[in-house]
């Protein structure tokens, strides 16, 4: 008989792209399918394929540095954008704040992996401002989200700015939340959005908080001077 893979918590959290922590927690939940036997917890490939088909998420269990190679990265910043969605109004009166409120706002990640993500944004954010200038910030976890179905951009418009402890000392009133389930798509999207927001004429554009066929008009027009 083929002896079934099973995987230990540090090999789902890295396929998930979430914390140690949380796969233990959730765990103690009676979330996850774990093997009952045994002091180190271990999961059957077959028994988190089904639970991941149950929630609808994404978990694809082969070899994480093969797949990150054969990864393509040509997805238009417009499409990214489109994926992610325009969100107004987000309440917060501190960076962690509204980090909370935006993470709340995006319906491809599942509710059991928001606090995760969460936990990841502010972690981001103490190690280093992701606020770029001009009222603006570009928040994005350390390590990719495996789960997520595609790369996405959310642009999220605060009800009042915030300190952000940006580069030029302004409050921040727009974020932009990259989320990828690769480094490639990753590294080619935050170019691709750096490229636009040294544009002065996009940033006002942005500031006047455009409809989303608006933005991917403007975007796609921009893009076609990137060399990128």
């Amino acid at each position: 008989m083929k002896k079934q893979m099973t995987l230990s918590v540090f090999d789902l959290s890295t396929y998930l792209g979430v914390n140690p922590d949380t796969i233990k927690r959730w765990v103690r939940q009676g979330k996850l399918p774990v093997l009952p036997k045994g002091a180190d917890l271990r999961f059957q490939k077959k028994d988190l394929e089904k639970w991941a088909a149950l929630h609808n998420i994404r978990l694809n269990l082969t070899d994480k540095k093969s797949a990150e190679k054969q990864t393509p990265v040509d997805i238009p910043l417009s499409q990214a954008l489109q994926n992610g969605g325009i969100y107004c109004d987000i309440p917060g009166n501190d960076v962690a704040a509204v980090l909370a409120s935006c993470v709340k706002k995006i319906p491809q990640v599942p509710d059991d992996f928001k606090p995760d993500l969460l936990d990841r944004l502010v972690e981001r954010e103490n190690a280093f401002s992701t606020g770029v200038g001009n009222g603006m910030a570009i928040p994005h976890p350390r390590q990719q989200l495996s789960y997520l179905p595609h790369p996405m951009i959310t642009v999220n418009f605060l009800s009042h700015p915030v300190d952000y402890n940006a580069l030029d000392g302004r409050p921040v009133s727009i974020l932009f939340c990259i989320l990828c389930p690769s480094l490639q798509y990753h590294l080619h999207l935050l170019s691709a959005l750096s490229f636009c927001l040294k544009d002065a004429d996009f940033v006002a554009f942005i500031k006047s908080r455009p409809q989303m066929d608006q933005l991917v008009e403007k975007t796609m027009i921009l893009q076609k001077s990137n060399p990128l």
